[in-house]
């Protein structure tokens, strides 16, 4: 992964709310990747919020982008913060790629078209 103290997210607003839980610092250290990761395939990150709540047995994991490219929103779950944060982070990246590979589809259906000749 990324080195964070190179990442883009730091230009961005990130804002952190914990609900019936508190955060490690290894915890922190893990939004804090994640927030690298999104930063280095989402161009022009405005706005990164994260909501972390505790639940009985299991810690809920939410988050919602705002960025150049759109607006992205996931959520994950697991046995502790660390797990919830990385569950994720893999479905933002995947929804990141699925958006991509939308928007190449799109322009190469275009460029593969042929041009109208009006003669």
């Amino acid at each position: 992964m990324k080195d964070p103290r190179q990442s883009k997210a730091a230009e961005s607003t990130n804002i952190l709310v914990c609900r019936g839980i508190e955060l490690s610092e290894e915890d922190r250290r893990e939004i804090l990747r994640a927030e690298t990761a999104l930063a280095h395939v989402l161009p022009r990150v405005h706005r990164i919020e994260w909501t972390v709540t505790g639940r009985p047995r299991s810690v809920e994991a939410r988050a919602s982008i705002r960025a150049q490219t759109g607006d992205f929103e996931g959520r994950g779950a697991g046995r502790d913060a660390r797990t919830a944060v990385q569950e994720l982070t893999k479905k933002l990246l995947a929804q990141t790629r699925s958006e991509k590979e939308a928007h190449l589809g799109a322009r190469r259906d275009a460029a593969a078209r042929p041009l109208a000749m009006g003669f």
